[in-house]
């Protein structure tokens, strides 16, 4: 449709034949004298060409405001030259169903300690004006939401000793396997509700006595040394040294942990005879005095002990430090989500959750000991020792193009740390993934991403070979750049972001690929900004 009325400014119009507008904007002027729907086409730098319905027509771009998000596409994927700032203005409308619904949750923690970050989420999220709709938490950590703009209300309270509970809080596991619940990433980007929502993150650090040489311990590996079967540092590439495993009591949240994300994937249970000990700070001195010693405690424990590098089920030693584990880099972490039986019906509920991903909430939420997986960007020496590994790499013909390809387009760039796992996604994936769109959108929001370009670069391993990996990885960056231009279109718009995405297959994969939903191809996308 084109409405003309009392039009002030030169429209240059001509006959075409009738397009198909995948993504229709509407061009309006402040004082509606102009208003024009259809798909832009081309910008001279003073007049936008838009294909309509009866033909093509310009107007000047700089006396109208761009409404929709064929906006945001066409800004940040032309090659005419078209920015945010030749608009008078760029809106991303989106309407709001009205769909009605109401949730009712009664929510239980595996540990005293995450009632305390879900009161840290709810109380923030309600202080800080996050939502429309009228909030109110009460003293018992209680929260009750009302929304007359879609007729939604959702009621959350803590489950009583005794009570069933229908949402839970605790640790989980980004190991093993698990349902297909998102079949592409646009499905948890653009999801109203999720069935998992990312709290926290915590990692672990194997802490081992000095002379016990080796350049690191794989998850499974780990595994046998505590269920009993591997007991010498030889038969992981170390001296000739009995392996003495120390462990937390059963009562401890550590100990749990450990069984959940190192014993039960790898279908194995702690033996008998582990030394058995009362807390982190006598394990982590007991470590540094008795030859051939090993523990898994939290980072506060190991604080003056030698930490392990991990790796999960590829050879790809991590170490320990803040970007790794925010970035799921390293494999001994422990993502921290509130989990539903059953998907909620209403907006608000995910509203809320998705807020702890937020700077603020974080920044709550990394007092009470949890690493603070707000975007961050990776110290320059690792990322370049990564990088220059490329040089001296054993590449088939295939990847040593995407060696020299990914050498030259990220030698200059940063990688931010949020990192999203591509393919088909189960429920905790999902959340995960959701969360570090929530970080990133908060990070590229910021004054000094203007104008930046900002790479979502795929990896996924060479199980069918080299080609297939870096068709894979370069259409894993590709859904995902499209799912955070459907995510964020306002920052991308509002920033004049340019995005792009390339795929590099196994040549530099930070860690393992490897997914929970069975018989997917696997892949995981890493987002550099230059």
């Amino acid at each position: 449709m084109i409405t003309l009325k009392n039009m002030t400014a030169a429209l240059l119009c001509a006959v075409a034949p009738t397009a198909l507008f995948a993504e229709p904007v509407e061009l309006r002027s402040v004082d509606g004298f102009i208003s024009v729907d259809g798909e832009i086409v081309g910008y001279n730098g003073t007049m936008v060409s838009v294909e309509t319905s009866v033909g093509r027509v310009s107007v000047p771009a700089s006396q109208v405001v761009c409404y929709g998000a064929g906006c945001v596409q066409v800004i940040s994927d032309n090659d005419f030259g078209l920015t945010n700032d030749a608009f008078e203005g760029v809106v991303v409308e989106e309407s709001v169903a009205v769909t009605g619904g109401a949730d009712e949750f009664v929510v239980s923690f595996t540990a005293p300690i995450f009632d305390t970050i879900y009161r840290s989420v709810v109380g923030s999220y309600a202080m800080t004006g996050q939502s429309s709709a009228t909030v109110e938490v009460g003293s018992a950590g209680n929260i009750a939401m009302d929304s007359a703009a879609t007729n939604e209300t959702a009621n959350i309270h803590i489950a009583q000793p005794g009570e069933p509970s229908n949402a839970v809080i605790s640790t989980v596991t980004m190991r093993g396997s698990a349902d297909e619940a998102y079949s592409s990433a646009t499905d948890w980007a653009t999801a109203p509700a999720l069935s998992d929502q990312l709290l926290g993150v915590r990692a672990f650090a194997v802490i081992v006595a000095p002379g016990v040489e080796v350049d690191g311990v794989s998850m499974s590996e780990l595994a046998g040394i505590y269920a009993g079967e591997i007991k010498n540092w030889s038969e992981i590439g170390g001296p000739d040294m009995a392996i003495l495993p120390l462990q937390l009591p059963m009562n401890s949240t550590v100990r749990t942990e450990l069984v959940k994300l190192v014993m039960e994937p790898a279908g194995k249970t702690i033996a008998g005879n582990i030394l058995t000990m009362a807390d982190g700070i006598s394990i982590a001195s007991s470590v540094n005095q008795f030859a051939g010693a090993i523990s898994v405690v939290g980072i506060e424990d190991s604080e003056d002990n030698i930490t392990l590098p991990v790796s999960g089920e590829c050879d790809a030693p991590v170490a320990l430090n803040a970007f790794n584990v925010v970035s799921g880099d390293y494999p001994l972490i422990r993502p921290l989500m509130i989990s539903f039986d059953a998907v909620p019906e209403t907006t608000l509920v995910s509203d809320m959750f998705d807020f702890a991903a937020s700077t603020t909430a974080q920044r709550l939420i990394s007092a009470e000991g949890f690493d603070n997986f707000s975007a961050a960007g990776q110290d320059e020496v690792e990322k370049n020792r990564r990088l220059n590994r490329l040089l001296g790499g054993d590449f088939d013909e295939n990847e040593r193009l995407a060696a020299a390809q990914m050498f030259q387009r990220l030698f200059e760039a940063k990688r931010l740390s949020p990192t999203m796992i591509g393919g088909p996604t189960s429920g905790v994936e999902g959340g995960w993934n959701r969360a570090m769109f929530e970080s990133l959108s908060a990070a590229l929001a910021a004054s000094d991403m203007v104008g930046k370009d900002v790479m979502f670069v795929g990896f996924t391993d060479n199980t069918n070979g080299s080609e297939a990996a870096l068709a894979a990885s370069a259409a894993a960056a590709a859904e995902m750049q499209a799912a955070f231009m459907s995510y964020a279109p306002d920052v991308v718009v509002g920033n004049n972001l340019t995005l792009s995405s390339h795929g590099f297959g196994g040549i530099s994969s930070a860690t393992c690929n490897d997914g929970q939903v069975e018989g997917a191809s696997h892949s995981r996308v890493e987002i550099w900004v230059q």
